[in-house]
């Protein structure tokens, strides 16, 4: 049997590169969790994948995460499945939420619980071990090379579209904002429609002189991805642009991961591993991430990339 309430929960809420954070500094928790993820695999501990995954949710817990997201793509996949006339008296979006949400929440928690754990195992857990076993890999000599964000970019109607869920009040920010954690490691993936159409992060909105060059490999070559991560002490706004093409990017606000004036994203976790002599790297997608007051968790079930060729910027100074 498929896991079929995690693509519907997702329907309904719906760089290989920088060294990993000094152990003695504070970790990000999504950081954490790859850690955690990556540390069931080794140890063959399906009970520490299971509680990191939104299976381990209390029905309590789902309800409180679903009404409370801050995300405003998310809210409107939910609202897309009332289809009753809302009461004259619900003026505000949040009034007509709050409709929606007591008459759909219950339909989603159901999909959700049915779902046992031995099914999780079955069909998340254990073909990552079948796969890995594959290739050969003995997992008790892994070494885990790099935590990251994944984020695809594309250029659609003259400007660049990155990964990334908004807030509920659109008014809250400006267009085209984007917003990146410190702690983390980010890898922009540019696909073939961004072609001679570099992207560049800087100071200024447009400005090429002023481009931001502290712990980001790539910036504005135009070629491969993006390697960045931002640390304290750093800029709580930048901009990112195409040098030749006005009005291409937008705004970037650097938010630390315990504020509330950002969205609550749905972020991929990209895990990368070394294994054998010579070392060869392999990568392992965690996927839909999402924080909760719990910690963080997984919405879908993992995916085995594979062997990889070994990344550049695993030794990217910080």
């Amino acid at each position: 049997m498929r896991l079929r309430s995690i693509s519907l929960f997702l329907l309904i809420l719906a760089l290989s590169g920088i060294a990993l954070p000094i152990l003695s500094g504070q970790i990000h928790p999504k950081e954490a969790l790859g850690r955690k993820i990556f540390d069931s695999f080794r140890q063959n501990k399906f009970s520490d994948f299971y509680l990191r995954s939104i299976f381990s949710l209390e029905e309590e817990q789902f309800r409180d995460l679903l009404f409370n997201l801050e995300n405003f793509e998310l809210r409107q996949k939910l609202r897309q499945f009332y289809t009753l006339n809302y009461p004259t008296t619900a003026k505000t979006p949040l009034d007509r939420w709050k409709i929606a949400f007591a008459h759909t929440w219950r339909d989603q928690w159901r999909h959700i619980a049915k779902n046992s754990p031995k099914m999780i195992q079955r069909e998340a857990f254990d073909p990552i071990l079948r796969e890995a076993k594959g290739y050969g890999v003995q997992w008790e000599t892994t070494r885990l090379l790099a935590i990251e964000i994944p984020l695809s970019v594309h250029w659609k109607n003259n400007r660049f579209i990155v990964t990334g869920d908004s807030m509920i009040d659109h008014n809250a920010t400006q267009p085209k904002t984007l917003f990146f954690e410190r702690g983390l490691s980010y890898r922009l993936q540019l696909d073939h429609s961004t072609h001679g159409k570099p992207l560049m992060i800087g100071y200024s909105p447009e400005d090429s002189q002023k481009v931001y060059n502290q712990n980001i490999l790539g910036n504005g070559s135009g070629q491969a991805d993006m390697l960045f991560r931002f640390d304290n002490p750093f800029p709580d706004r930048l901009f990112y642009f195409c040098p030749d093409k006005s009005s291409a990017g937008g705004p970037i606000l650097i938010k630390d991961f315990n504020e509330t004036t950002k969205p609550n994203q749905r972020t991929d976790i990209l895990l990368t591993f070394s294994f054998g002599q010579p070392e060869r790297a392999y990568q392992i997608l965690v996927r839909e991430v999402l924080s909760t007051p719990w910690g963080e968790i997984f919405c879908e079930r993992p995916q085995w990339i594979g062997e990889v060729p070994m990344p550049r910027g695993l030794n990217f100074s910080r």
